[in-house]
């Protein structure tokens, strides 16, 4: 499976015209086998890819413990606290959750990611085989585009809004043949999961340490 997706992504990668690397998983490879709890982005942002960080899968651990982001010191970058008070809420290790991108194409940000319609007819497709084989009983996005992609990706047909107390900012939840849903906006602009304001619907949307 590994050597499979390796090799799809990357032909993927040449024929979409972007030229600033690709980057997958933010957890080991062990997770695409089966994991409880999946995790995913919209794409990976910056410049330039890191030579210290994965492209493919984590070694070992998670890339939002283990890794330094913008400056910061392993696990300390603004969006890194927030995905690890998230996961210590859910009562699971970091490395444990199937985490990636939907679309492992990397852009400055997501208006000059090249060919973006095909960018994300890939990631569905290959985004709806790994959940298909990994089945999670709960999958959480993060950002309004990724919510929207997922939600069809999972053909679910009803979501239920929820304020998170910070202005029109909202969470969703639903469910999916075998699992719950919950989509986050982007943790790096809204905090919400250290927040005590969000305290409230967290509680709702994911409660702590649920079995």
């Amino acid at each position: 499976m590994t050597t499979d997706f390796r090799d799809r992504i990357e032909a993927a990668y040449q024929r979409s015209g972007n030229a600033l690397g690709w980057r997958f998983l933010y957890s080991p490879a062990e997770t695409l086998q089966g994991a409880r709890i999946a995790f995913l982005g919209l794409n990976p942002g910056g410049s330039a890819e890191d030579d210290a960080h994965a492209t493919y899968a984590m070694e070992s651990g998670s890339a939002y413990s283990h890794e330094s982001w913008v400056g910061c010191a392993p696990g300390e970058s603004r969006l890194q606290r927030q995905v690890l008070a998230l996961f210590e809420r859910l009562d699971t290790k970091p490395e444990h959750v199937l985490a990636g991108n939907l679309v492992p194409f990397r852009s400055r940000d997501w208006q000059s990611l090249k060919n973006p319609e095909d960018s994300v007819q890939f990631g569905t497709e290959l985004w709806e085989e790994v959940l298909r084989s990994a089945k999670p009983a709960l999958v959480i996005t993060m950002g309004s585009q990724t919510r929207r992609i997922v939600v069809n990706l999972l053909g679910i047909e009803e979501l239920t809004k929820h304020d998170v107390g910070w202005g029109r900012v909202a969470a969703y939840k639903g469910r999916f043949d075998g699992g719950r849903f919950v989509g986050l906006p982007h943790l790096s602009r809204f905090g919400i999961i250290t927040r005590p304001q969000s305290t409230e619907v967290l509680d709702e949307l994911l409660p702590i340490k649920e079995p």
